[in-house]
């Protein structure tokens, strides 16, 4: 079984508008990010292939593609790579099809027990603070605390996810959580490789220092 990683990146979602993701994710690898969350759900299924097969062997078993690409499914069936769900579909009979890392966004217990009964090998839980990809999300953040409860209710290794940054992650490993995720704080719109590769090993860092 694919060991579930301690840093999963979600890439931002905007590949070929403006800026290319290539070497920002290369930066962030340079930093210790050892998995990759492939969103791009705006790509073509040409491009969305040729983008996967350029960051695959910068990640291995950790790439992993994003459901909300309408061809993630299917490709995660024939490459094996991995596939992350989002919460909100029902998606009965999938594990079997896929021998990569399964996943699925949650946003509450009940979403971690469905993950867990699903098959899923982790789940990520958010926000735990206010997300910095996405300032206009008003849900109810969960906290430290809300994280730890969280954890205690499952035995699927949880990746925390929503407004993380170097001082916010430090006291998260005490939760019980297996990991961290992050899109917004290092893949920022003002982003270069330099940047990518500081915050990821900053993240990294704090996460780990704090066990």
């Amino acid at each position: 079984m694919t060991m579930v990683p301690t840093f999963i990146g979600f890439s931002p979602g905007d590949h070929g508008c403006g800026r290319t993701l290539t070497w920002l994710i290369q930066g962030a690898v340079k930093g210790g990010m050892d998995s990759l969350i492939l969103r791009e759900p705006h790509l073509s299924r040409a491009a969305y292939v040729e983008l996967a097969r350029r960051v695959s062997p910068l990640f291995g078993s950790g790439l992993i593609l994003h459901a909300s690409h309408p061809d993630a499914r299917e490709l995660s069936q024939r490459s094996g790579w991995g596939l992350h769900l989002p919460a909100t579909v029902a998606w009965s009979g999938v594990r079997p099809e896929v021998s990569g890392l399964l996943g699925m966004s949650c946003h509450s217990v009940e979403d971690l027990k469905r993950a867990e009964k699903l098959g899923a090998d982790y789940a990520t839980l958010s926000p735990i603070f206010g997300p910095l990809a996405n300032p206009n999300d008003r849900r109810e953040t969960l906290g430290v605390k809300g994280l730890a409860a969280a954890c205690a209710a499952v035995r699927l290794p949880v990746i925390a996810m929503g407004g993380l940054t170097c001082d916010t992650a430090a006291p998260l490993a005490s939760t019980g959580c297996h990991g961290i995720g992050s899109m917004g704080h290092v893949f920022p719109e003002e982003a270069d490789a330099d940047l990518t590769e500081e915050r990821a090993h900053g993240l990294i860092s704090a996460f780990s220092g704090s066990r």
